[in-house]
């Protein structure tokens, strides 16, 4: 049974010259700054309280280079890089660690590994056929309840709260494309592309398969259809976050010739625990 993920708030701090916009996400232990008009220090301190009520321990952000130095001195470090993602400009994830617990990954060396394997996969030829006892197709509202059976089997924890038919619901009309796999009218494989109208980049995420159909190539076909249907619509960036520690959703992303971008440590509680995130992108 999966824990249940809260949904995260997204507050807007007024400046004294300008304005920051923020997601509070309990349940991954982070604030996200998405937008900032305004003093960054500033903010910082007005994030304390925040911080400090929730027990909150990372700071997370995208940016531009032109926009780094600022955040450099606050004590961010680059986590990751993607080329072309904000507009055509580089896009740099960014974090600030408040706790040192945070900031520290036991599991790098292991990590390390399932890298250097995933990348072996890079540029080879590979069949998107699948069994004609698959079914797969585009998700809509009543495949929402379906789609929240398929995650709370397979996941423990999820950094978002797809358990809940409600929100799967509210994603599939606020820009997030599911493809979907049946067996026997059951789902048994999906994924997503949570795509970003602004910037033409979207997410390719919640990646989840039954574990007795692992194996059958299902999320490398899934990934295949998303990539097609973000085409037609002049999409130029995919990336994923895969967590570091799964060799099967990091060699789904280098077969398809995603090339790694860095690594978020202790980004998403996912499967129970928080977990270090590998950045995968590709340009279309």
């Amino acid at each position: 049974m999966m824990i249940l993920a809260d949904v995260p708030s997204i507050e807007v701090i007024s400046l004294s010259r300008g304005n920051a916009k923020i997601k509070i996400d309990t349940f991954n232990k982070r604030i996200k700054i998405i937008e900032l008009n305004g003093n960054l220090n500033e903010l910082l301190n007005k994030l304390n309280p925040l911080i400090e009520e929730h027990k909150l321990a990372k700071i997370f952000h995208i940016c531009t280079e032109k926009n780094l130095e600022p955040f450099k001195q606050e004590g961010f470090i680059i986590e990751a890089k993607i080329d072309g993602f904000l507009n055509g400009l580089p896009g740099y994830f960014i974090s600030k660690f408040i706790t040192t617990e945070r900031k520290m990954s036991i599991n790098i060396p292991e990590e390390e590994e399932i890298l250097i394997k995933a990348r072996e996969y890079m540029d080879r030829d590979f069949s998107y056929l699948i069994e004609d006892k698959f079914i797969i197709k585009t998700a809509k509202e009543k495949d929402s309840e379906k789609l929240s059976k398929l995650y709370d089997e397979v996941f423990k924890t999820y950094p978002t709260p797809l358990h809940d038919p409600k929100f799967i619901k509210w994603a599939i009309n606020n820009n997030v494309l599911f493809k979907l796999i049946l067996s026997d009218n059951k789902v048994v494989s999906a994924a997503s592309a949570d795509m970003d109208p602004r910037y033409l980049n979207a997410e390719m995420t919640d990646c989840a398969t039954l574990k007795q159909y692992r194996g059958e190539g299902l999320m490398g076909k899934l990934i295949y259809e998303l990539e097609n249907e973000l085409k037609k619509t002049n999409y130029k960036i995919l990336y994923s976050m895969a967590r570091a520690l799964s060799p099967g959703m990091n060699i789904v992303f280098s077969k398809h010739d995603y090339n790694y971008g860095g690594r978020l440590i202790n980004h998403c509680n996912i499967c129970g625990q928080l977990e270090d995130m590998n950045i995968w992108l590709k340009k279309l």
